[in-house]
């Protein structure tokens, strides 16, 4: 390499890098003028010595070796830079997430015959380990077979689960395993066939005039579902405390494009309290704790196209409060409301709604337009069958208003009423109280809830109100009573800056929770009870 290069990389180096090209020079000057200088000062006598009164030149050999020491010192200085430009390729090598092969540790085996002992157990260590991830795989495949049957009742898991399901897809393909229908059974039944005889005589050919046809089974017309026929016939299979739900099940005239699903040898299916827990495993006991009664399901999905479906359940509770109570213990915040039933709202292409004794979810597991307009047809066909007796002639207005979109209405309107809900059990985290009915209320940037509990009679609300001053006192709030025109009494309770003003009236307890300003709470109690009715209608909490 000529000296025009080594100038050109001196001139790169010092561009790139001042400070390295500066150190680099500095050693090679350093390197170069080291013997000049020894030469230099030994003309000039510099390294004569006094011995005694004697000045005597040092040896050249001692020259020679001062003068190699002083220039290691920048020869090492000039080695140390120029190393530091550069890595061991080999220094990252080792990959110590890599896995080395019984070849790549070849070296620690004696001859062929320990190093062929050795492949085979590896390949033997490689089976079993497949075969744990096959099983494995297996249970995960069970796993969401189960989580895709109970999210029938979720739209968002519903609309996830395909999409898990697919990306699953690649693990099983690389384990040769074609799940999950590999966990399905579907070998046909074996046919019984009728006994022929032995030498059967070959019979006479009819005559063309009396050529019969004998009559087929109804058969479900494509993409419009089932005949009435065969609806009905289905039904009839169905044990008697549901057949009257499995009725409420769209099975005939469908929409054009859409056909009605096949479980089994059935369009539908039916469950009730006891095994609930078969269709809807994991949440079958919150629809309990709700009295359910039955349940009845049907699925649909696009003519020729299963990949997607619409799934349907009909719930039937104890009364209309336990199916209010259920439905909205669902009911997300973000859902739009949806004039069906008497309450409804979709979410994500499904929709919810519940009406008298009944809870229906119609789940879609595609967020489309189309599938969300099919819900849409179901729901308000289903929450046809589903509309509440009219009132008896002569029913008084006490009545009427006995149900729960009349103990709603007795809520306080103002100030800006939103989100009533009722709640079943455990009221304010107090075990006591039960099926209340409630509503948010804001006023400024304070918030609270109003809330309003009818009882049999006076006697079980007193009981109840004297349980949740006492409960009160224990938890160590303030209790301060009220007079309050209309209440038979009022508490004003303040714990850890919330405050809470209980009223009991007759039958009925009610009040504001959970307010941040005591004067907002007790004012709101005190307009409350005073457009409080008498005596409050109850609706039957019972099974």
């Amino acid at each position: 390499m000529n000296s025009t290069s080594w100038g050109e990389k001196l001139r790169d180096l010092f561009l790139s890098d001042p400070l390295m090209g500066l150190a680099i020079g500095a050693a090679a000057v350093a390197l170069a003028s080291t013997p000049i200088a020894f030469a230099v000062l030994g003309r000039l006598s510099w390294f004569k010595a006094r011995r005694g009164r004697v000045m005597q030149r040092p040896e050249f050999s001692s020259i020679v070796a001062a003068m190699v020491l002083v220039m290691g010192i920048p020869a090492i200085f000039l080695a140390l830079t120029v190393k530091s430009r550069h890595f061991d390729e080999d220094r990252y090598a080792f990959d110590p997430n890599k896995t080395w092969s019984v070849l790549e540790q070849g070296r620690q085996y004696q001859d062929v015959q320990e190093a062929d002992h050795a492949v085979k157990a590896e390949m033997a260590r490689l089976a079993e380990e497949r075969k744990n991830l096959v099983d494995t795989v297996k249970k995960l495949d069970e796993a969401m077979l189960k989580l895709r049957a109970v999210a029938g009742t979720s739209p968002a898991v519903a609309q996830a689960v395909p999409a898990v399901l697919q990306r699953l897809a690649a693990v099983r393909q690389s384990i040769a395993l074609d799940g999950p229908q590999q966990l399905m059974d579907f070998t046909a039944p074996p046919v019984e066939l009728a006994a022929l005889p032995a030498n059967p005589a070959p019979a006479p050919a009819p005559a063309a005039a009396a050529v019969a046809v004998a009559p087929s089974a109804p058969a479900p017309a494509a993409g419009e579902g089932l005949t009435k026929a065969a609806a009905t016939a289905e039904i009839a299979t169905v044990p008697a405390p549901q057949q009257p739900l499995a009725a409420m099940l769209p099975l005939t005239e469908l929409p054009a494009g859409w056909t009605v699903g096949k479980s089994g040898d059935k369009h539908l299916e039916t469950f009730n309290a006891d095994n609930l827990f078969e269709k809807i495993d994991g949440r079958a006991e919150s629809f309990i704790q709700y009295d359910v009664k039955g349940m009845a399901y049907a699925y649909y999905h696009p003519t020729g196209d299963e990949s997607n479906e619409v799934q349907v359940y009909i719930f039937e509770m104890a009364n209309s409060l336990k199916a209010l109570g259920k439905y909205g213990s669902e009911k997300p915040d973000e859902a739009k409301p949806l004039a069906v039933g008497t309450d409804g709202y979709t979410a994500s292409g499904s929709t919810l709604f519940y009406s008298g004794p009944y809870y229906t979810q119609i789940v879609s597991t595609q967020d489309d337009p189309k599938f969300a307009k099919f819900a849409q047809d179901m729901a308000k066909r289903i929450a046809a069958q589903q509309v509440p007796a009219a009132a008896a002639p002569g029913a008084t207005p006490e009545s009427v208003q006995a149900t729960p979109e009349g103990l709603f209405a007795l809520l306080p309107a103002q100030p800006s009423k939103s989100g009533a809900k009722y709640v079943a059990q455990d009221v304010f985290g107090y075990s006591f109280l039960s099926d209340v009915f409630m509503a948010d209320y804001q006023q400024g940037t304070n918030s609270w809830q109003g809330f309003l509990r009818p009882y049999p009679d006076a006697k079980t609300a007193q009981a109840v109100f004297d349980q949740y001053v006492e409960d009160a006192k224990k938890n160590g709030a303030e209790v301060k009573a009220i007079e309050a025109e209309g209440a038979d009494r009022m508490v004003l309770s303040s714990n850890v800056g919330l405050n809470d003003a209980f009223f009991v009236k007759g039958n009925a307890l009610g009040g504001a929770n959970g307010a941040a300003d005591a004067k907002q709470a007790e004012a709101f109690a005190r307009a409350f009870v005073k457009g409080l009715p008498a005596k409050v209608p109850i609706v039957p909490t019972g099974k």
